[in-house]
């Protein structure tokens, strides 16, 4: 199989192609067709490279049949063409998928794991295991994942022939569809040899540091996350700058962190409550407050801090006074809730036109409709027509 430069040297910054065709889309893009290419291709997990091609960024770069086709949103002159490779990105990936490789291979090799499949995501990578991972064999992962990080093994690559005996100790999660003859095989020294056509580090060294973020349950399996190398100091730095906020929001040391945030959240809790009581016992008193000496007259009230719940007590609070005429509550600030209350055939006719001049939307049945407005102020002329 001829390998593309990407994958010939995957630390190789520049390169040159051939651009063979640019054809416009009708997205406006443009598809940039080069007869090989130091941009790798999506594939296996991973994500395509960026870059850019004649000074031209590239957006997206897919394997073809006769190459590779970059998308670009420029037009690109046909000829001979530098690349350029956005290592940052590059790196990054060739730190993720290395550390796949040695994930997948000790899950396999130390708790009977065999991997499934493989994501390399924008902040998190996972693999899907086809077997429960518990808490303390996931530290033992991580750790003797770790333990090859320092071990620093070599990391190659080699196009061989899977016939015979040398395809018995591969790894694969499977060939591309239509795949015939020799294979890309990355090696990982006295560890892993596995089927993949990925961008990947030299040695297991330059992975840093590998960290496994959890497990979530996925078809009979679990889907392990993880992060590598320069995202695990990334998430060190985020963890230490949250921390220190913390410190100071809190007052107290960040081992008192989580039972200080407890605390709050339990008096927040028990606010909430109280908070529930007293505005029920001030819905009542509002809602004895409503009848007057004109129990029929059409009554509107606006009481900021209240949701339906409220405006409910507050109307059951009226008719229990005596109230008979038309009702309508509105809370919030601007924009909120109404009650309509009233007779079913006075709700029939008047709910609509409150929920039109009140700028929004709302339904009921019998002697109550309710929704939300997105402005309040109509609400007298709703009710009262002036």
């Amino acid at each position: 199989m001829a390998l593309q430069p990407c994958q010939e040297d995957a630390y190789a910054e520049v390169g040159w192609s051939e651009v063979l065709a640019c054809t416009p889309r009708p997205d406006g893009t443009y598809a940039v067709r080069v007869d090989q290419s130091v941009l790798y291709p999506e594939g296996g997990g991973q994500p395509a490279d960026r870059g850019s091609i004649a000074g031209v960024p590239v957006v997206d770069v897919q394997a073809t049949d006769g190459g590779v086709c970059l998308t670009t949103r420029e037009p690109v002159p046909l000829g001979d063409a530098e690349l350029r490779v956005d290592m940052v990105r590059r790196f990054d990936h060739m730190q993720q998928h290395t550390a796949q490789h040695l994930i997948t291979a000790l899950a396999q090799d130390r708790f009977g794991l065999a991997t499934t499949s493989f994501h390399l995501g924008t902040d998190t990578c996972s693999i899907d295991l086809d077997g429960p991972l518990p808490a303390a064999q996931r530290v033992a992962l991580e750790d003797a994942v770790n333990l090859e990080v320092r071990m620093n093994r070599p990391v190659t690559h080699r196009v061989i022939s899977i016939d015979g005996d040398r395809g018995r100790d591969l790894r694969s999660r499977g060939l591309p569809e239509g795949h015939e003859g020799p294979v890309r095989v990355v090696e990982i020294a006295g560890l892993d040899r596995n089927t993949c056509g990925g961008t990947h580090v030299s040695q297991t060294g330059e992975l840093q540091l590998a960290h496994l973020l959890g497990t979530e349950k996925v078809r009979g399996g679990v889907r392990l996350s993880y992060v590598a190398g320069g995202r695990v100091v990334d998430r060190l730095r985020a963890d230490t700058a949250r921390s220190a906020a913390l410190t100071r929001a809190l007052k107290c040391a960040p081992g008192e962190h989580v039972e200080s945030t407890q605390r709050l959240l339990d008096e927040v809790r028990a606010g909430a409550r109280e908070r529930k009581r007293l505005l029920g016992e001030l819905a009542v008193r509002v809602g004895q407050a409503l009848v007057g000496p004109d129990p029929a007259r059409p009554v509107h009230l606006h009481r900021p801090e209240a949701d339906l719940g409220v405006l409910r007590s507050i109307a059951d609070a009226a008719r229990d006074a005596g109230l008979t005429g038309p009702l309508l509550l509105t809370g919030g600030d601007g924009a909120g809730v109404f009650l309509l209350d009233a007779e079913p055939e006075q709700v029939q006719a008047l709910g609509p036109g409150v929920a039109a001049a009140l700028g929004g939307r709302g339904g009921g049945r019998g002697r109550r409709f309710q929704g939300k407005g997105t402005d309040l102020s109509g609400a007298s002329v709703a009710l009262l027509g002036r």
